[in-house]
């Protein structure tokens, strides 16, 4: 018999060579921006394309020492974990019974909690900004004031991801509990949702991104007190220009979380997007 050894196509190697480029053309400006943080003003002003000379810590120093940007970090990761956790305790139990329950007019109600998907989200910052005001529920100028929002728009998506998930689950399992005894919101909880963790991961990590980087409700409806993570780093931007080194530093400290939570957590964000991903 005639052995057929493995060639190295054409094919394949313009395909990596094509992913390559692109790596490195999404990675430049991430890697632009880490170098600029070791940079002084100076330096980056006259040299944006050279290596750090000489490298320096005192942008990160600086930024340390900027009291607003620690009170904002802790306002972010305070706000934002609160209303992802709160967006997923109400959507996965409405998402668990649009998927597994069958009641009269399901499928339209789903639909109508879909179109929330469709609105600008900016085209409620009038009327939010009025409704939470003084004259409303008056809760305007605090974080709280951002809570609503978030949640509010959180929700779709999340039922959108989280109802593929349960759809998905084998009926045979499902079947089981039940006979094992255990009620409807058992099955949800024992069941459901420890299979669901990989699309429980997505919509985590795509609620908290999303909310980590909001900044057109923050700075409306904020008060002077208050401050979040985009409104922290608009307070690195002068009047008449724009401090490059310091700004770059801000970012790298923000942005290292947010990449760390990628790494650790890509296979689930593949698998939670494509959960459900077949006829019901």
């Amino acid at each position: 018999m005639k052995k057929h050894r493995p060639r190295t196509s054409g094919s394949f190697l313009l395909r990596h060579l094509l992913l390559l480029t692109f790596l490195a053309i999404t990675a430049y400006p991430l890697l632009w921006m880490v170098l600029a943080a070791f940079r002084l003003e100076g330096d980056a002003q006259l040299h944006p394309l050279a290596l750090p000379a000489p490298w320096t810590w005192q942008n990160f120093a600086q930024v340390c020492r900027n009291g607003s940007f620690g009170d904002a970090y802790l306002n972010s990761l305070m706000l934002c974990s609160g209303s992802v956790l709160l967006s997923i305790a109400l959507a996965a139990p409405a998402a668990f019974a649009f998927a597994q329950c069958r009641f009269r007019g399901r499928h339209a109600l789903f639909m109508l909690f879909l179109l929330g998907m469709m609105i600008p989200v900016h085209v409620t910052l009038i009327p939010l900004n009025r409704l939470l005001g003084s004259g409303a529920l008056n809760l305007k100028g605090s974080l709280w004031a951002l809570v609503g929002p978030y949640v509010g728009f959180a929700l779709p998506i999340t039922m959108l991801i989280l109802r593929g998930a349960f759809a998905a689950l084998p009926r045979d399992l499902l079947d089981a509990g039940r006979i094992d005894g255990c009620s409807t919101w058992g099955i949800f909880r024992h069941i459901a949702m420890p299979i669901a963790r990989p699309a429980l991961a997505t919509v985590v990590i795509f609620n908290f991104l999303t909310m980590w980087n909001e900044f057109a409700f923050a700075l409306t409806l904020l008060g002077p007190g208050q401050t979040t993570i985009p409104l922290a780093l608009s307070q690195f931007k002068g009047e008449h220009d724009v401090q490059i080194t310091l700004v770059s530093a801000a970012l790298s400290l923000v942005v290292v979380p947010l990449l760390i939570v990628y790494v650790f957590a890509q296979k689930h964000i593949i698998r939670g997007l494509t959960a459900g991903a077949v006829k019901e």
